[in-house]
């Protein structure tokens, strides 16, 4: 009887070391500032984009997560030509994490879609078919008159797939609260070109910086 007291008060120790052991916060967030260099896999040069993003982590252990990511980014001007373009990426996936004292590098790889929208300015002299079928800017009461110029935006946008490995790093300010220096992954998404409308890769650089809230650990 003893015997099996003492074993039984040995594996409850082992267990509550072992429970302690594995100290984690259960659920992130972050929030923070993105960069991106996209590419558009057209004669379009590649561009700069900024904007920022989130993410909302669940922990299963001290190692495995699963990362839920939402990012946008703007370019109001590209290529000088007044192309206005917003990408909106929405992705899952896993996050393998190597918790130090003070840092944790993670790896992930998060598969979803990206929105893309992009309008540029146009100018234009309406022309009215006839004297009877005048022309109306859309909210406007008075016909244009003919032969005025006007300028006009023509929009396109589009939803297709994406994916992005990649990886960072956390560094720990106190037991809520870590700073994020660097967050860097490879996205890759299949958007249809518009001019010859087949579907192509664009391979774009993301970075992202700021502040990772976590809840949970003991």
């Amino acid at each position: 009887m003893r015997k099996f007291l003492c074993l039984t008060l040995l594996v409850a120790l082992g267990s509550i070391m072992a429970y302690a052991a594995d100290d984690h916060p259960k659920v992130e967030t972050f929030a923070g500032f993105t960069y991106m260099r996209a590419n558009s896999a057209t004669n379009v040069p590649a561009f700069s984009m900024n904007g920022g993003g989130g993410q909302l982590a669940v922990n299963f252990n001290k190692y495995l997560g699963f990362v839920m990511d939402i990012v946008a980014v703007h370019n109001g001007n590209i290529s000088d030509v007044h192309l206005d373009t917003t990408f909106i990426n929405y992705l899952w996936g896993p996050r393998v994490s190597l918790r130090y004292s003070r840092i944790t590098p993670y790896f992930q790889v998060l598969l979803g879609g990206m929105h893309a929208g992009t309008s540029i300015r146009v100018n234009a002299i309406p022309v009215p078919p006839s004297a009877t079928q005048p022309i109306y800017l859309p909210g406007e009461t008075t016909p244009v008159p003919s032969n005025t110029p006007v300028t006009l935006r023509a929009v396109a946008s589009q939803t297709g797939f994406a994916w992005a490995p990649g990886g960072g790093l956390d560094i720990k300010i106190n037991k809520h609260v870590s700073f994020r220096p660097i967050g860097l992954d490879y996205v890759m998404t299949r958007l249809q070109n518009v001019r010859d409308l087949e579907d192509r890769n664009q391979h774009h650089l993301r970075y992202t910086a700021g502040m990772n809230f976590t809840f949970g650990a003991r």
